[in-house]
């Protein structure tokens, strides 16, 4: 009998079905190929982290001249293992003299509960431009000094960080209390083995930080008393007249010159105790227009001799002396208003 073969359109359906069955074929394999990889695949491991925190229990000796601020705190950390305990690894970066007492820890539930008190003195950027109506920023700085932030990381403990309410440091009020965590780069991986070598590296940083408002202003009346009594005494130069011309010029000359020593005198206490060489403050801006003011009165005096020298100019000599005075105290007292609401309003 002859052989019976299947049409065209038999043979497109079976080459079809073919088709699909090696397509499924191949999904499948991917399939199982990808659920491998994704379950050989390890997850990224968390870098360990603890939770620290402060309470500030006293905080003193604001040191201009020094720039220096000292403090006494508590500190703890909460880790999930003892050997991860944050506060025995630190570093304060801005202190100069810090003491440590040993560190107490306690199993607390999961957690390992390890608190240390500290005291020490800590280095500050103080900046006194604004003087007695400064706000200063203090912060003490701590640092994790052996694991890099690729395998250990500070967690701040905001809610139960705080300060003692008691604390009155010298002249200044506390307006405001913060902690944070930062991250402090370096430019060298301190020759670790385990970074990139002449790479840089990370470190966590608590950075607890103050902000102190001056309150107490008797300091700077001090200051600048002396210089308004310069001030006064140089107007009352201005005013002095006499029939007897050389007299009364060789006086205020005297009174200016009186003026013009308590002024330099002051201005070098007042740098002597602020510690302000490198800066301008509100005191020394006062201290500056005073001098300028006497100044003027030795100019006013010594060019009103010479008038006075000649019966032709004497007649202006007055006027001339009326106008002066009344020109330089009038912009010496509104420059002092102005100096000083700036640095109010700032």
């Amino acid at each position: 009998m002859p052989h019976s073969y299947g049409g065209p359109a038999d043979g497109r359906r079976g080459f079809l079905a073919g088709l699909r069955s090696g397509a499924g074929a191949l999904l499948a394999a991917a399939a199982a190929v990808l659920s491998t990889l994704i379950i050989a695949a390890p997850a990224a491991a968390a870098v360990p982290s603890c939770s620290i925190g402060a309470y500030v229990t006293d905080l003193y000796a604001v040191d201009p001249v020094r720039r220096t601020v000292t403090a006494d705190l508590w500190l703890w950390s909460v880790c999930p293992r003892k050997d991860l305990a944050a506060v025995q690894r630190l570093e304060f970066t801005n202190a100069t003299t810090v003491t440590l007492t040993a560190p107490s820890s306690e199993k607390v539930g999961n957690e390992y509960w390890t608190q240390v008190k500290v005291a020490g003195t800590f280095r500050q950027a103080l900046d006194l431009t604004d003087f007695p109506f400064d706000k200063q920023i203090v912060r003490i700085q701590v640092e994790e000094n052996k694991l890099d932030e690729s395998r250990f990381v500070y967690r701040a403990d905001v809610k139960n960080s705080t300060y003692n309410p008691r604390i009155h440091p010298d002249d200044f009020k506390i307006t405001r209390f913060r902690i944070g965590v930062v991250g402090a780069p370096y430019r060298t991986n301190f020759g670790d083995p385990r970074l990139k070598q002449g790479g840089s590296s990370r470190y966590s940083q608590l950075v607890i930080e103050f902000q102190l408002t001056r309150e107490d202003l008797t300091n700077f009346g001090k200051q600048v008393l002396p210089v308004y009594v310069a001030f006064l005494v140089a107007l009352i130069s201005f005013l002095i007249w006499s029939t007897d011309t050389e007299v009364a010029m060789v006086a205020r000359l005297g009174i200016l010159g009186a003026a013009l020593f308590t002024i330099m005198l002051n201005l070098r206490a007042v740098d002597e105790a602020m510690g302000t060489f490198l800066n301008v403050t509100l005191v020394e801006e006062i201290h500056f227009m005073s001098l300028l003011y006497v100044l003027i009165g030795v100019a006013n005096t010594t060019y009103i001799m010479k008038m006075l020298t000649d019966p032709l100019t004497r007649p202006a000599a007055r006027h001339l002396n009326n106008r002066v005075f009344a020109l330089a105290t009038g912009l010496y007292l509104i420059v002092n208003t102005v100096a000083i609401a700036l640095t109010v309003s700032f």
